[in-house]
């Protein structure tokens, strides 16, 4: 195997632990979403328009995060998009008004956007052709399981610790695994 290969292997792994660990926050964070609207005084409607300015900001901004991170690469959007989300996140814990977590839907759209849109790029760079479907279906089972286990304990966390406590090992979660993925040699 020459060194070209051990990097690019080297690479994917530290890839999927990182995301692994990424994935873990956000099953953490994710089906508790709706309580979380809830409890500032929000109702389902809301809860709709909030997780619509997710994926409008979100859609928007892909469109220029793709062509810049074929121009300047994944890695500087992964990290700027990992550490963001966890400002995003801590900020979570400051909001009680809807037009306060509407703004912050419309950033976090924004920065969800930097990390996954070159989170799908970069795998697709550290697969092969021959393997890219093997790869591809591994990292999203590993990724999957874990964030399935988070949904799973992630209840009895919150009914314990309350939601705050909970965004702030989320967002914990992101600067680890963000600084995890500063070790991929791009």
């Amino acid at each position: 195997m020459n060194l070209k290969e051990n990097i690019r292997k080297q690479n994917l792994r530290i890839f999927i632990f990182a995301n692994a660990l990424m994935s873990l926050a956000f099953g953490l964070f994710g089906p508790f979403y709706l309580i979380f609207i809830n409890k500032i005084g929000g109702s389902i409607e809301n809860f709709g328009f909030a997780v619509g300015l997710v994926v409008l900001s979100g859609s928007i901004t892909s469109l220029i995060v793709g062509r810049y991170s074929d121009m300047v690469g994944r890695k500087p959007f992964l990290i700027l998009g990992g550490y963001s989300s966890a400002l995003i996140v801590v900020s979570y814990t400051l909001i009680n008004s809807l037009w306060a977590l509407y703004v912050i839907q419309i950033l976090n759209g924004v920065i969800a956007t930097l990390f996954q849109t070159s989170e799908h790029a970069l795998l697709a760079d550290l697969t092969i052709k021959e393997k890219r479907g093997h790869d591809m279906g591994r990292y999203f089972a590993i990724v999957g399981i874990v964030e399935a286990f988070a949904i799973f304990v992630g209840g009895a966390l919150a009914q314990r610790f309350g939601f705050e406590m909970i965004f702030y090992v989320i967002s914990i979660i992101f600067v680890i695994s963000t600084t995890i993925l500063i070790k991929i040699k791009e």
